[in-house]
């Protein structure tokens, strides 16, 4: 059994290259807290336009 009440993603981006011999590698940083602030506004607008309990 799994329990908890928070669950953090990754969702890292490889470019696909089929030549083997020439890539480049990326590392991209997002903030947790800039997505949970963007899904926070998401909600509230949601929640807005369709009436809903704040």
């Amino acid at each position: 059994m799994v329990g908890g009440r928070v669950l953090f993603t990754d969702s890292t981006h490889l470019k696909a290259n089929a030549n083997k011999h020439q890539f480049t590698k990326e590392t991209v940083e997002v903030e947790t807290r800039e997505y949970v602030e963007e899904l926070n506004r998401a909600v509230e607008e949601d929640r807005n336009q369709n009436g809903k309990k704040q």
